[in-house]
């Protein structure tokens, strides 16, 4: 791993984490989802097993290293791009994945320059419609604060059952 900071932590999400964000209705009911930073997929295949067969799933990830175990959880309705997010609109418009009903996040905010964390949740808030999901699985509460401007006050949910134990961040977009 060439930058570590990249990175939101160096174990996977614990089946407990991964579950408690897949296991929602808006997952059940989303027909476009994108994941953000998974990894090496743990969350992604926790919102593909949850989602509906029709739902497609956009996977997110500039860590080169992640791109195979990604490409390997082998769902159809999958497609992985190595790229980075702050270029969220660019690539949603790559891979004609308008409008998404749902996206969840596991890049590290605490972890990113404050310019180009402002510059995705925006990105994030312009592509989601009214009604839409932002979920953001994280250690530390920045993402609250680059996102209040655009999406408000989060409801927050603490995982202790994960290593490190981490909070989840929801919004919907209401405007």
């Amino acid at each position: 791993m060439r930058n570590p900071a990249q990175v939101a932590s160096v174990v996977p999400s614990f089946p407990f984490l991964t579950r408690q964000i897949a296991q929602r209705c808006c997952v059940h009911q989303a027909r476009r989802i994108v994941d953000l930073g998974p990894g090496t997929g743990g969350t992604t295949q926790s919102l593909l097993d949850n989602a509906s067969p029709h739902c497609r799933v956009l996977a997110i990830e500039k860590t080169a290293g992640f791109i195979d175990p990604l490409k390997s959880l082998g769902d159809p309705r999958l497609t992985v791009a190595e790229d980075d997010v702050v270029g969220l609109e660019r690539i949603l418009l790559m891979h004609e994945f308008s409008s998404p009903d749902l996206i969840v996040s596991g890049i590290p905010f605490s972890s990113i320059d404050a310019a180009s964390a402002s510059s995705i949740v925006r990105a994030i808030h312009r592509t989601l419609p009214v009604g839409g999901t932002f979920i953001a699985y994280q250690l530390r509460s920045h993402v609250a604060t680059y996102a209040k401007p655009y999406f408000g006050a989060p409801t927050v949910e603490y995982v202790l059952l994960n290593l490190p134990p981490l909070r989840v961040f929801t919004w919907q977009k209401q405007e």
